[in-house]
Order: C-alpha cells, then sequence, then structure tokens
C-alpha cells in the first residue's frame, strides 16, 4: 500500500513541474518575441539585421537561470520573429537555428567554466564577455549572415556579418547581465533606502548624459564612464547593469539614426565605433563590479577567518590551560615522593619542568650528548604542504642513567595536529619522568588522548632503554615497528602492539623486552619512510629492511641519508617523515673517553658510562664501585669550582693497563685557592679509594690522575 501511494504522489507531483516548465517556456518565448521587435526596429541591414540584438541577451539568461530546457521557447520565437522578414520558411528555420544554437553554446561554455551568474568574480565578467557575447555569437552572426546574403542575393556580406555579430553581442553584453542581476535583489542583502536613492541618482545622470552626448558632434560618451564606475563601486552588478545597458540602449538608438558622433560615418564605422563604446561600457561596469564584489568577498571571507582564528585560539588556550594544571598535578606528586631533595631544588625542577612543558612545541634542536651513545634524528615535512605535520619524536634522558624514545604520528597537518603533538609530547616528558615504564606512560597518554577534544587518530611508540643492562622495554600504539639492525639478527620488533591512543573507552597495554648489544642499531620512524602511492605497507617495510642490509652503517648519520634518500620518491615526500636510531657502543677492549659539559645534571651520565666500561672490561664489582665513588668526586669539584658561573667542559678518560685502571679528570677552568673555596673532603675520599692520585694545575686548566689496582674477571 505504501508502494502505491508513493507512485500516486508522484504522478501528482509530475503534472505540476510539467506544468511550471511549459509556463517558464513560452514567458521566455514571448520575452524573446518583444525584445526580438525592439531589436529589429534599430535594424541597419535589410530588416533583421540590428546592432542590438536584445533576444540574445534574454536567451542566455533565461538558459544560466532557468536551464538549457527553456531552448524550445528560444528557437519557436526566433522562428515567429524570421519568418515575416525572411524569404521563405527555409532562410527562417536557418536563422532562428543559428539565433538558438549561439546563446546555448555560450550557456554550456560558460557552465564548463564554472561560471557564476552573480558576477561577482573577475573571471566571469571577462568570461560572459570574451566567451557569452564576442566568441559565442560569430555562430549566429555566421548563419544569419550567409542566409541572409543566399537567400537575397546581395553581395554586404562582410557589413550584414559585422552588424549582425555586433547585434547579437551587444545584446549578451547590455541584456544578460541587466536580466542576471534581478534575482540578487531578492537573493542578496536589501538596499536601505538611501542605497535606492543614490541608485535612482545615478541612473538619471545616466539618461541625461548619455541623451546630451548622443546630440552632440563632439565626441563626449566617454563622459558617462565615471558614472558606470560610480556605479560598478557603490552599487556592482545591481547597479551597473542597469546603467550599462541604459548607456548601450541610447547609444544604440543613436547610431541607427545617425546623430551625434556616428553622424556621416559608413555602415562599418557606426558599428565600429558602437562596439567599441558598448565593450568599453561592459568592460567598465561588469568589471569593475565584479572586482569591488570579489573584493568585498575577500575582506568578509578575511573577518570570517579571524573571528573564527579568534575563538579557536581561545579554546586552544582553555585546553592548554587545562592540560597544565593536570601536568602540575602530576609533578607535585613526583616531587612528594622525592624526600632526599631539598625544598629548592624541588621548586628549581618543577618550574623547569613547567617552562619545558609550555614552550617545547617543537621537535628538538639538537640531540643529547649521552656517554657511551650515539643518537640520531631526522625529520623532512612533506613537499605538497608547506603547513607543520603532526610527525614528531624526542629523546629523553632520566633518572638511573635510562634512556626514553618516542616517536608519534598525529594523523593530518596544521594548526590542530600541530597542538596536539605539542600536547602529547610535553605529556609524554611528564608522565617519563615520574615514572618511566612504558606501559604506564602509555595508559597516562591514552586517558590524555581521551580526554581532549582530539579529532586526529595518534600513533606513537614509546622505547625505555637501560644502558647497564643493554635491554630495551616497548610499548607499540599503532605505530609502525622498530627496526633492530644487527649483524646477528636484523628484525622488525612486533611486541608489544596496542590500537592508536583515545580509538578504544579503556586502553590495554604491554610492554615488551629486547637485547640491545653493543653496536647494534634500533631505529624508530613514521610511515612517511615506508608508505609509497600503489603499494603495501608490508612492501615499504621490506624496502625497508632491505635498505639496511644492503651495507655495513658505522655511522649513524650516514645511515639516516642513506633512508632519506633511497626511500621516498625522488624529490618528493607524499608525506612527512621522522626518524631516530640510537646506538651502545661498544666498550669493551678500547679506552674510555668522553666530552661532556661541566654540567651537575650530567654527572649520572658518566658514572653510568664508567660502570658499564669497567663492568664490560670485567673489573671486579667492588673495584668498580669504588672507582666510580672517586671519578664521581673528581668530576663534582670541577663542576663546583672550576669555573664558576660561566659554562666549562669535562674530560674523563679510563685506560686499563697492566691490572690497573688510569683515571684522567680534566677540565680547563681555573680554580678558586683552597681557601676561598673550603672543603677537602673530596680529596681525601678520593685518596682513600685509589692508589695513588696525582694533580697538575696550572693556567691552562687542572687534571687529575687517579690509578687504582684492579682485580678483572672475579665479580666477588
Amino acid at each position: 500500500m505504501a508502494g502505491h501511494t508513493g507512485v500516486r504522489a508522484l504522478r501528482l507531483r509530475v503534472p505540476g513541474d510539467l506544468g511550471r516548465t511549459a509556463a517558464a517556456v513560452v514567458l521566455v518565448g514571448a520575452a524573446y518575441y518583444l525584445g526580438a521587435r525592439l531589436g529589429l526596429s534599430l535594424s541597419l541591414v535589410e530588416r533583421n539585421v540590428t546592432p542590438l540584438w536584445p533576444p540574445s541577451g534574454i536567451a542566455l539568461a533565461a538558459f544560466l537561470i532557468l536551464g538549457r530546457k527553456m531552448w524550445p521557447g528560444v528557437a519557436l520565437a526566433a522562428l515567429a520573429v524570421n519568418l515575416p522578414i525572411s524569404t521563405g520558411p527555409v532562410p527562417a528555420l536557418l536563422t532562428a537555428v543559428g539565433n538558438t544554437l549561439a546563446p546555448l553554446v555560450a550557456a554550456i561554455v560558460l557552465e564548463r567554466i564554472g561560471f557564476r551568474r552573480q558576477l561577482d568574480r573577475l573571471r566571469d565578467a571577462l568570461a560572459i564577455v570574451f566567451l557569452g557575447a564576442l566568441a559565442s555569437m560569430t555562430i549566429s552572426a555566421t548563419i544569419g549572415a550567409v542566409t541572409l546574403t543566399v537567400s537575397k542575393g546581395t553581395h554586404g556580406l562582410a557589413g550584414a556579418w559585422v552588424v549582425w555579430w555586433t547585434g547579437d553581442a551587444m545584446g549578451v553584453l547590455a541584456v544578460a547581465p541587466f536580466l542576471l542581476c534581478i534575482p540578487l535583489f531578492w537573493e542578496l542583502e536589501p538596499w536601505p533606502a538611501a542605497r535606492w536613492l543614490e541608485a535612482g541618482v545615478i541612473l538619471a545622470l545616466t539618461i541625461v548624459l548619455m541623451w546630451w552626448t548622443t546630440r552632440t558632434d563632439v565626441p563626449l560618451l566617454f563622459l558617462v564612464l565615471p558614472l558606470l564606475g560610480w556605479a560598478a563601486w557603490r552599487l556592482q552588478l545591481r547597479g551597473a547593469a542597469p546603467a550599462a545597458l541604459i548607456a548601450s540602449l541610447i547609444a544604440t538608438w543613436s547610431a541607427t539614426h545617425d546623430l551625434g558622433p556616428f553622424r556621416g560615418k559608413s555602415l562599418l564605422g557606426q558599428m565600429l565605433s558602437l562596439q567599441a563604446f558598448d565593450a568599453t561600457v561592459a568592460l567598465t561596469s561588469f568589471f569593475l563590479a565584479a572586482l569591488v564584489t570579489e573584493r568585498m568577498g575577500f575582506a568578509r571571507a578575511l573577518m570570517a577567518a579571524a573571528a573564527d582564528l579568534e575563538e579557536r585560539v581561545k579554546d586552544r588556550t582553555a585546553e592548554l590551560k587545562t592540560t597544565n594544571d593536570q601536568l602540575r598535578r602530576e609533578i607535585d606528586q613526583r616531587h612528594e615522593t622525592q624526600q632526599q631533595l631539598t625544598r629548592e631544588e624541588a621548586k628549581t625542577r618543577r618550574e623547569h619542568q613547567i617552562a619545558e612543558t609550555l614552550q617545547r612545541n617543537l621537535l628538538p634542536d639538537r640531540m643529547p650528548d649521552i656517554p657511551g651513545l650515539v643518537v640520531a634524528a631526522r625529520y623532512v615535512p612533506a613537499t605538497a604542504d608547506l603547513h607543520v605535520g603532526g610527525d614528531w619524536y624526542d629523546v629523553i634522558q632520566l633518572r638511573d642513567g635510562l634512556i626514553g624514545l618516542v616517536i608519534g604520528d598525529v594523523a593530518g597537518h596544521g594548526l590542530q595536529a600541530a597542538a596536539a603533538m605539542a600536547q602529547l609530547r610535553m605529556a609524554v616528558r611528564a608522565y617519563a619522568v615520574h615514572d618511566p615504564a612504558p606501559a604506564a606512560v602509555m595508559r597516562k597518554l591514552h586517558r590524555l588522548a581521551r580526554e581532549l577534544p582530539m579529532a586526529e587518530m595518534v600513533t606513537l611508540l614509546y622505547v625505555l632503554y637501560d644502558p647497564d643492562t643493554g635491554t630495551v622495554r616497548f610499548t607499540n600504539a599503532g605505530h609502525p615497528p622498530a627496526l633492530l639492525i644487527d649483524n646477528e639478527s636484523t628484525q622488525y620488533l612486533d611486541g608489544g602492539l596496542a590500537p592508536p591512543l583515545g580509538v578504544l573507552a579503556h586502553g590495554d597495554y604491554a610492554e615488551a623486552t629486547q637485547r640491545l648489544r653493543p653496536g647494534a642499531t634500533l631505529l624508530l620512524y613514521t610511515d612517511g619512510l615506508v608508505e609509497k602511492r600503489a603499494l603495501s605497507i608490508q612492501d615499504g617495510l621490506d624496502r625497508l629492511l632491505a635498505a639496511v642490509s644492503d651495507a655495513e652503517w658505522p655511522d649513524l648519520d650516514a645511515l639516516c641519508d642513506h633512508l632519506l634518500s633511497s626511500l621516498p620518491e625522488t624529490g618528493k615526500v607524499a608525506d612527512d617523515i621522522a626518524l631516530v636510531a640510537l646506538r651502545p657502543l661498544a666498550l669493551a677492549g678500547m679506552p674510555l673517553s668522553l666530552d661532556v659539559p661541566a654540567d651537575a645534571r650530567m654527572l649520572f651520565q658518566v658514572r653510568h658510562a664508567l660502570r658499564r666500561w669497567l663492568r664490560e672490561s670485567g673489573v671486579n664489582a667492588r673495584d668498580a664501585g669504588e672507582i666510580a665513588i672517586a671519578c664521581g668526586e673528581a668530576c663534582s669539584n670541577v663542576v663546583r669550582h672550576a669555573y664558576g658561573a660561566s659554562p666549562g667542559d669535562l674530560h674523563v678518560e679510563a685506560l686499563l693497563v697492566d691490572g690497573s685502571v688510569q683515571l684522567t679528570v680534566r677540565d680547563h677552568g681555573r680554580w678558586r685557592r683552597p681557601a676561598d673555596r673550603g672543603g677537602g673532603l673530596g680529596l681525601t675520599l678520593i685518596n682513600g679509594l685509589s692508589d695513588s692520585v696525582d694533580i697538575d694545575s696550572d693556567t691552562a686548566g687542572t687534571t687529575v690522575l687517579i690509578r687504582r689496582n684492579v682485580v678483572v674477571g672475579d665479580e666477588k
């Protein structure tokens, strides 16, 4: 029953649609016929060649506003107009075909190039002048002029063609924009009374000025151009089109009656002058109106964009404030658990963490110097998009010598992706400082991603490396797997997998563990390195594996450059590429040499690198511990006394020679006198833990040489 009701409703609607279409066709035909009678009253050649043919503009406007289905009304009206003035039905039919075909072709061409009937762009004004009027009307002029000269046996084909083409083109230029502007009076914002008064003044002045300039032999038609510019500037198309139509009608009437500046000229000369004037009127009116409308549209769009940007900035500021409050609570909890720190140290660390959280929203400027490790990274933005992307990476130095590696990808580009990237990057650092375990960090990031209004998908790979044990623990939230490059076994680390952040309501994250021996390389990357159009992601992973396996890479920077130059398409990066590589150095069997800033924050890195070198060199655990304490005291003295407030560097070197460890701590500063700096307990401790201590101090710096006999190979 419902199906029958739908069919009945459809049958009831169809006649209404057909009736409205038929009524529109009749109205278009009537308008065409009346316009034709007006145009024929201005004919110059025979009875059917006129310098202004309004029906061409009427037909084009009807096709653009009501659709090409109006062609029957145009064709029948054209035939009705041409039958009485033609030598027979065949010439009349041919002429009607040309009169119908020209505006129909013009409408099709304009629709194909995206023409807007509002004429609110400069390209629309150019299109209706050059394509709709000057080019398309050659069809009707050619068909009509040839038919006229053949049927009547005349020889003025060139003159007839010029007048015919002029009439059709002027009909489009003068009439079509006027008809196209009529719907704008109820489609656009209504005019106030003052604007209507201004429009009336402009039209009245146009009529008076055109009437006067066409009655004098002095060529003063150009005086109307400022009025047309005034109409276009103040009223746009709704004022420029009527003014241009009035100017063209009066000028055409004067040309047909041999008045004013058209007096005494030949037919061709009159048409050229009239064509030049009408073209100038159209260019001045419609081009300026379109240009003003386009500029006003740009201004409105710019104001709307500015308002939208201001609103988005307010929203982002509120989101960042919420995030900062949450991070401050996390930092406060962490400080409460660190009772060994003084209140001032806790305050300084908290302020530093907050400043880092607020300010660091871009990629790191340089990789940290970590003793015993080599780290390299690269970031290449997509070449097709100049905007900031969502790929990012970070290397985080944590307590107890742990190193955190993180790489992530926020889908999309622009402000939203960059803001999400900055928030997540700051959150990873804060969470890792509080609890560096991969699963714990990922769970907190998942909750953060669920709370923030992120429309983008976020993938992230977090790796925790322990230099003391040589192991990596990692969790992967939907990111491409890390690649372990090792001569013994090069493989992808596909454990610890989970969906991207924030996708599921409850995130369940597990850790995986992998041994990273000295000399092996761990490579983290984003999907831009392995994804390529028309290839699957597995093909990209296979290509990456082949690229790192084709040679040995003793230098990490060379490896990164090789991957960036060989994997993406030449000269094209379809998506952002970020990669970071970490390699522990093989310390056993060679001297240990460390150059680090003389900064207290670097002391635990030096201590862990020395412990690792002693362990890999086979030094007894007890000896290794006491040597590390002595080295720490010597390095602490450099940090406290060698440079004062100015920055400096610290060099540590260790050798294993004939059962003894020779440890050298060198600086290039100028120490204060013992009476000024006080203390001395550090040197006493160093002497107590060493077999011999030599101190050499001069203007070039201070060198402390510590020797300690050790037991190699005994772990007791």
